[in-house]
């Protein structure tokens, strides 16, 4: 009998130390960026501050963003790694929704921002701006397609302001720079590209969309790849002038990271980054309420509206049900698909897809998309035919359900008075998709990128949280 107790007892007592052991493994992980101070190495550790050592005069980052939203923020965490790196103020444009540009050279980027800022007359920046447009080859943008916000009026940007000062830029005037940061021009000189001073700027204007790569530490035989030119950021520590601007920063590969502590802020600056939007927040958790819950659906997310993923439509269809039927084969708990569609009557409603997960354990899909009604997409349409109880965000119809859509549809730009439902609905989808007990995305899409990370950070947090409440039982 003794040995008996020790054989369960024993056990017990490991998978306890082990469980103590994993809540601080996941305590730790997630503790706030604590070697700010040795960030930045040439052949040993520097402090943060040893540009300040020789001027106590503010130094700024600015650059320009563009393409579509999950583009821009792209851009907008290359930017804060990199003013973390060089220990500088970013100045941060606004977030355009709705009609993108795409990149374009230095002067062009700064007509197109320029065109967008706040005015009481379009048409009279357009005037104003007429020579830049016909000179550059730009066109006047419509009001109506358009709206600007601030970043962190829709992400969660509290950890990188831990770590790098961030203002907002509210105009993209260079006597915005003068007023608000002293900070001016010679006017000696003017380049369309390459990298010059004038006064206290030291631009770089980018001849193509891969023309400088940014590395942390550059070694003896390295390759540029597709860039043109590449920058050490521990001789841009130096640059003495109040602002370094930049173009474009677009791109997974802009910053070659190779410091192990680098890589770890750039891990923890990434997962930081999630939506903030309260009613983005309040209007999934209403709809997600409607399937039961986080983690009682699979969440997928197909891009089909332009060009590439047009074309790439069927077979990237192919790998997302090939990836759902690799993952439900692997749970003994559930029916076959055969056994599932057995039981699953035709055109089922939610309400019968809901009892019939609660009774048969059957497969529910939720799909986020930029497709039109796609149900009656013949390439998307194979996923309703194996799995029929898929649903997506137009199916939330229930009185339950309209509180959450008239949230949506009373959000509107303080800025600019434009509604901004058409805006924050691709959000709402993106959240619902990623509480799902599996997420599968679109290969090559930066935005299904966006929800697997929203879904890893949400079921780390649900794990560290079910893992402390065990260890609190103790």
């Amino acid at each position: 009998m003794a040995s008996l107790r020790r054989m369960i007892i024993f056990p017990a007592f490991a998978c306890f130390c082990l469980l103590g052991y994993l809540v601080i493994w996941i305590n730790t992980s997630a503790a706030p960026y604590e070697a700010l101070d040795q960030h930045i190495s040439n052949n040993k550790p520097t402090t943060n501050y040893d540009v300040e050592e020789t001027s106590t005069e503010e130094k700024y980052l600015a650059f320009f963003t563009h393409s579509g939203l999950q583009n821009q923020l792209n851009e907008v965490e290359n930017a804060i790694l990199l003013a973390w790196f060089l220990n500088r103020t970013l100045i941060m444009p606004r977030a355009l929704f709705g009609q993108p540009f795409g990149w374009m050279p230095f002067d062009r980027l700064l007509l197109e921002h320029q065109l967008r800022d706040d005015s009481e007359s379009q048409v009279q920046m357009c005037l104003d701006h007429d020579a830049e447009l016909d000179l550059l080859e730009n066109d006047c943008p419509d009001p109506s397609k358009y709206t600007m916000l601030a970043f962190d009026d829709i992400f969660d940007l509290e950890w990188a302001k831990k770590h790098v000062r961030i203002i907002n830029r509210e105009n993209m005037t260079y006597e915005w720079l003068e007023e608000k940061l002293d900070i001016r021009r010679a006017g000696e000189m003017h380049l369309p590209n390459g990298s010059y001073v004038d006064g206290d700027i030291l631009y770089f204007k980018d001849e193509t969309r891969y023309h400088w790569r940014i590395f942390d530490m550059i070694q003896e035989g390295d390759r540029k790849g597709k860039y043109a030119e590449s920058l050490d950021v521990r001789e841009m520590r130096h640059v003495p002038q109040k602002l370094i601007h930049l173009g474009s920063v677009f791109g997974s590969g802009k910053i070659l990271i190779r410091r192990p502590e680098h890589l770890e802020f750039w891990r923890k600056l990434q997962r930081s980054i999630i939506y903030r939007h309260p009613v983005v927040t309040k209007v999934a958790e209403n709809f997600l309420a409607s399937l039961n819950g986080p983690g009682s659906f699979i969440g997928v997310h197909v891009r089909s509206g332009d060009g590439f993923f047009i074309k790439a439509l069927p077979r990237n269809m192919q790998k997302i049900m090939s990836q759902i039927k690799t993952a439900i084969t692997k749970h003994t708990d559930i029916p076959s698909l055969q056994k599932q569609l057995e039981i699953i009557p035709k055109d089922p409603t939610l309400a019968q897809c809901l009892e019939l997960a609660k009774s048969h354990n059957i497969t529910m899909v939720y799909l986020a998309t930029d497709a039109r009604e796609p149900s009656t997409n013949p390439d998307i349409a194979v996923l309703y035919a194996t799995f029929p109880c898929t649903f997506s965000i137009d199916d939330f119809k229930e009185p339950v359900n309209q509180p959450g859509w008239d949230a949506l549809s009373n959000v509107t730009n303080p800025r600019d008075g434009r509604n901004m439902m058409k805006y924050l609905i691709p959000m709402v989808d993106a959240t619902i998709a990623s509480r799902g007990r599996l997420f599968v995305g679109t290969d090559s899409s930066t935005f299904s990128g966006y929800i697997s990370r929203l879904h890893d950070v949400f079921w780390t947090e649900q794990q560290a949280a079910t893992l402390i409440g065990y260890r609190n039982q103790f």
